[in-house]
């Protein structure tokens, strides 16, 4: 009888083995791998990359902003002024972001520079820096799976990350935005304390600590994966003791040095108190160095805590203390960090952007596109949590952490379904553990033959794999049009005008930046409160009544995009608004059209 039984991946070959056979036992260069993925990952998403090439085409409108602010800093904007000096004028917006990701950005098209015009400096650099992270994440879970798994697993893994889809959405080329970046840092984050729990490498928990900090100056999104991650230290130093104290001490530690490095480098000494909610602050800073010092304090006090329930009184104590510094600032910042906005700017705009959409309305709206993104993620998650039942020791220490997480990012994702980027990569281990678990099982039988088509199991834990067969809403059509409202060639015609501000639908606002010379009154950023509160305000109005708000705001031009669907969906809010008076023949006598060729409709007001 053959039995068939899982059992954990063999962590290596035995020496002795690996001798025999050579240097053909030896596995290939990491660097080698990592190559490998990042061209097939060039060959799935290159369309996007002539895109940027030749046309210089933007998928979103953050990578337009985070160009402008860019362009800014090269031309001598101060490094402590975020302000969009061409949004909202005269006085500008000053945004939510900091320099970090702007560094590597304005470096590289410099760098560029040296043999490329301005233009196509910038277009290698939109393709290059994306690219970049992608392999900076490869590594990473390489990393991650070498821990858990052994060298086994780092091929599976770099497959499954690379059928994750992440280079065809936040590390797409094009895409230059901080929302890579963070997933990369959290990457590194897990992987540096995963490493830690051996107590040979307990200092890279201090990495973790400074990576935590390096993603907080960069924004806010990773806040909730970050305490998570902390928590879960603190959990299993609750469990293991000793076996912990030096991974929780050299975390604090980390977090201490780097989170006050973090802020006074990012943060302008006119903004050192400024207690917002949407960006690092004091209240973060406050909160965070709170934290550091409670961790140090149970590292130290670990001797003394020797048993279970002291350690768990000792953990309470800390987390009240954290809790404590977090409600004598802003607390309101810990339940919406976007509690300033205005109402209606916020029932218009933020509560319809997508990725701010929790899953239940996404699988409202496009159930296939749901139970694509959250199947892989749960089978993950299942196959992780098997894997912590199968192992013991140090290992099962790593898998803790891991399951962890994973139903933490499967939460947040539950709650906004942003958080499926960093979801579906953390989940991913637990299927190379099951795949290479089924393979060490098959080799044990009279089917080793088949032994390699346990790679196959593969696909059902990739988002790629799902997307092959789950049918979804194709919004291909509706993104065509809407990026043909979004296009470099639809904004050439507009750069030709005279220089004035322009009044549009939110989202070609920062695309309108980049593309011209032109300032705009709108764009899809909560910051631009006044702004966006004037455009809904003016589209909502009677006619006459928009009149005097745009002149209030000196704005030059009006236009709209039929391939933007703002403009409609304002008209059905108010029919007999501006914004109905726009999209039918009574265009107001205020209004000049102006004859330009392209997909936007030109008018200038009368004055």
């Amino acid at each position: 009888m053959t039995h068939f039984t899982l059992s954990p991946p063999k962590a290596g070959v035995d020496k002795a083995k690996t001798e025999a056979k050579g240097s053909s036992a030896n596995p290939a260069p990491l660097w080698l791998l990592i190559a490998i993925v990042v061209g097939l990952g060039l060959v799935l998403s290159y369309t996007r990359v002539l895109a940027v090439w030749d046309k210089g085409t933007f998928f979103d409108s953050d990578d337009a902003m985070r160009l402008v602010q860019v362009r800014a800093l090269l031309h001598g904007q101060h490094w402590f002024d975020m302000t969009a000096y061409r949004l909202d004028p005269p006085h500008g917006v000053f945004m939510h972001w900091s320099r970090i990701v702007d560094l590597p950005l304005a470096f590289l098209i410099k760098s560029f520079g040296l043999f490329l015009s301005p233009a196509m400096a910038e277009r290698a650099t939109r393709i290059v820096f994306p690219v970049a992270l992608q392999a900076f994440l490869y590594l990473g879970m390489a990393r991650i799976a070498k821990s858990l798994i052994g060298q086994s697993a780092v091929i599976p893994a770099l497959i499954l990350t690379l059928l994750s889809g992440m280079e065809l959405g936040q590390f797409q080329p094009g895409r230059i935005h901080h929302s890579a970046p963070q997933i990369m840092l959290s990457i590194f984050m897990l992987a540096c304390l995963i490493e830690a729990f051996d107590a040979k490498r307990a200092y890279r928990a201090a990495i973790a600590g400074a990576l935590m900090a390096l993603s907080l100056a960069i924004g806010l999104e990773t806040l909730p994966l970050i305490a998570m991650l902390i928590a879960l230290t603190v959990a299993i130093w609750i469990v293991r003791g000793a076996d912990l104290q030096r991974p929780l001490g050299f975390l604090g530690m980390g977090l201490g040095i780097a989170l006050p490095l973090a802020f006074f480098s990012t943060v302008g000494p006119k903004h050192w108190f400024d207690t917002v909610c949407d960006a690092y602050s004091p209240v973060y800073l406050v909160t965070g160095i709170a934290g550091a010092v409670v961790l140090g304090g149970l590292a130290l006090a670990t001797p003394r805590l020797a048993t279970l329930s002291a350690r768990v009184v000792a953990a309470c104590c800390a987390a009240a203390v954290v809790i404590g510094a977090a409600c004598a600032i802003k607390p309101v910042c810990f339940i919406d960090p976007y509690h300033g906005i205005d109402p209606l700017v916020r029932s218009i705009w933020l509560n319809n952007v997508v990725e701010g959409f929790s899953m239940p309305r996404l699988f409202r709206q496009d159930a296939g596109a749901a139970v694509m993104l959250m199947l892989p993620v749960c089978f993950g998650l299942g196959a992780s949590t098997f894997a912590l039942a199968r192992t013991r020791g140090l290992a099962q220490q790593r898998w803790v952490m891991l399951v962890g997480m994973t139903l933490a990012s499967v939460g947040l994702s539950v709650w906004m379904i942003r958080m499926t980027s960093y979801a579906i990569l953390i989940s991913l281990f637990g299927a190379v553990w099951l795949i290479l678990s089924l393979r060490d099982a098959l080799t044990r039988t009279k089917w080793r033959e088949l032994a390699p088509l346990a790679l196959c199991l593969i696909l059902p834990f990739s988002a790629i794999g799902w997307a092959l067969v789950i049918p979804t809403k194709s919004d291909a059509a509706d993104w065509r049009e809407g990026t043909g409202c979004l296009t470099s060639s639809a904004f050439a015609p507009l750069a030709q005008l005279a220089p004035g501000l322009v009044a549009a639908p939110l989202d070609a606002g920062a695309h309108m930046l980049v593309f011209t010379p032109n300032s705009v009154l709108t764009a899809p950023y909560h910051r631009d409160n006044i702004g966006n509160r004037a455009w809904f305000d003016a589209m909502l109005a009677p006619p006459d009544e928009a009149r005097g708000i745009l002149a209030a705001h000196h704005v030059t031009y009006v236009m709209t995009c039929a391939g933007l669907g703002e403009t409609k969906a304002l008209a059905k809010r108010a029919p007999h608004g501006f914004a109905a008076a726009l999209l039918s023949s009574h265009v107001p006598d205020w209004l000049t059209p102006v004859p330009e060729p392209g997909p936007y409709h030109v008018f200038t007001l009368k004055r």
